[in-house]
């Protein structure tokens, strides 16, 4: 289990989790603004090798990768 504070969309993330093939479930906790940035607060389940497979790709895919 992992919680994330992200500027990506609730909705992207779900298309990210599509992408790695993880086998994890996203939950929206809530929204947070932090120096006027509206933030997502996301709760991530599964087993740690998921949840990394899903990282790495959402980290690949803000890259540009």
């Amino acid at each position: 289990m992992r919680v994330i504070e992200t500027a990506v969309s609730f909705e992207e993330l779900r298309d990210i989790k599509k992408m790695s093939g993880a086998d994890i479930t996203l939950t929206l906790l809530k929204k947070v603004e932090r120096n006027g940035i509206l933030l997502n607060v996301v709760l991530i389940e599964g087993k740690a090798e998921e949840v990394e497979r899903f990282m790495e790709k959402l980290r690949l895919a803000r890259a540009g990768g």
